[in-house]
């Protein structure tokens, strides 16, 4: 064979068959590995799935199972169990979990179950959404939650938002079945319109949370509540801090109060309890401007019904005005005390001589302080009663 420029000798037919054989064999080998890689994965695979499908059978077996014997549960057992299940949930909603509705979407059989039981239908939290869209299929979510209801007596959690109109859409969604609240939690954002759910609220109402924000006048606020029906035992007002005359507007509703909520300025205090004789539980949240200067009467003032205490006091104060709140007060039956501060130390001397002249049966005391008591000074107090319990929760920030 002639030889061509530049390349080289030519090579001889044996030498090339050779090299061809060579190729042929490495590609040969390696597809046969690929191959039988394949085949043992494809192997491992069927084995996976025969295991899941037997898996899924024994699944599918068990569901019916569970299904069948809860199918045949009595409804009144159905009823213990659909009540625990709820039993921490303040107020529901589609979104909520748990609620009524994953119960209904068990089995056809519970469905009917939870839909027949009104109880289940009694707590409700409305929104008002932006979107006019989304409100109207809002409002037949709403209105068919509490059909359900039937005549039990309702806890209703509103939240207007910021739509425009929001207090009054509520007030007109909820105004068939007002007859029946018994409880309620509203909060007021900026550009809503108090009035339009705190007027002519119905003689079934018990408990009334109200939240405000800063934007809204205190005097005004007053006013609307002053007109809260004689059947409210329990108020708690969030984030907003009345002056005296505000809370001397509110004397007609503060008499038949036996729970309240509030933030309120030290030097008034004791004021406030004389106002509400009946007043069992109580949750006080102290505040001040800097520049007021703390004073109480020197008469001590004995309030004779309350049994449970939370005193709060943020850490903005100059002072420390625990002190003399405890040197002016004697609660007799008081059973709970709890007290929450931002100081570096408690007011253990004071505290010593109101347990000491109280006489009161108190069973719990709880510090939530940045520096809670050495156990010494605990001690002191339980040397006065001996059945006390001292619990002490540090906390850094108040």
């Amino acid at each position: 064979m002639d030889q061509i420029p530049g390349l080289g000798p030519p090579l001889q037919d044996q030498d090339f068959n050779s090299e061809q054989h060579e190729e042929l064999d490495a590609v040969s080998h390696e597809t046969l590995d690929l191959v039988n890689s394949v085949v043992d994965k494809t192997k491992d695979l069927g084995q996976q799935l025969v295991n899941k499908e037997d898996k899924i059978t024994e699944s599918a077996i068990l569901d019916e199972e569970l299904g069948s014997v809860a199918g045949r549960l009595p409804v009144d057992v159905l009823f213990e169990i659909f009540n625990y299940y709820l039993l921490d949930s303040d107020h529901l909603s589609r979104r909520s979990d748990p609620s009524p509705i994953q119960l209904a979407s068990v089995c056809r059989r519970w469905r009917d179950a939870a839909f027949d039981m009104a109880k289940l239908w009694c707590k409700l939290s409305f929104y008002v959404d932006h979107n006019s869209r989304k409100w109207k299929r809002s409002v037949l979510y709403y209105d068919a939650w509490l059909q359900r209801s039937r005549d039990c007596p309702l806890s209703l959690q509103l939240r207007p938002g910021y739509a425009k109109g929001g207090t009054a859409k509520l007030r007109r969604l909820i105004q068939p079945y007002m007859s029946r609240v018994s409880s309620l939690d509203i909060i007021f954002w900026n550009d809503v319109e108090p009035k339009h759910l705190l007027s002519d609220l119905p003689e079934a109402l018990q408990e009334l949370t109200v939240c405000f924000a800063d934007c809204f006048d205190t005097s005004a606020t007053a006013r609307l509540l002053s007109e809260l029906p004689s059947t409210v035992r329990s108020l708690k007002i969030r984030d907003r801090v009345f002056s005296p005359d505000c809370l001397y507007s509110l004397c007609p509703v503060w008499t038949h109060l036996t729970h309240v909520e509030i933030a309120i300025r030290p030097r008034i205090v004791l004021h406030f309890l004389y106002l509400c004789p009946k007043l069992s539980s109580c949750e006080l949240i102290l505040d001040q401007p800097a520049y007021m200067i703390f004073q109480v009467h020197c008469v001590r003032f004995p309030h004779a019904n309350l049994q449970s205490l939370c005193i709060i006091c943020p850490d903005h104060f100059n002072f420390d005005p625990l002190p003399a709140l405890f040197n002016a007060l004697t609660l007799p039956k008081l059973r709970t005390l709890e007290i929450r501060y931002a100081f570096l130390s408690s007011p253990h001397q004071e505290l010593r001589a109101f347990l000491e002249r109280s006489k009161c049966p108190l069973e719990t005391l709880i510090f939530d302080a940045v520096a809670t008591p050495p156990l010494e000074q605990q001690g002191d107090l339980i040397a006065i009663i001996p059945s006390l319990k001292i619990e002490c929760r540090s906390h850094t920030e108040y």
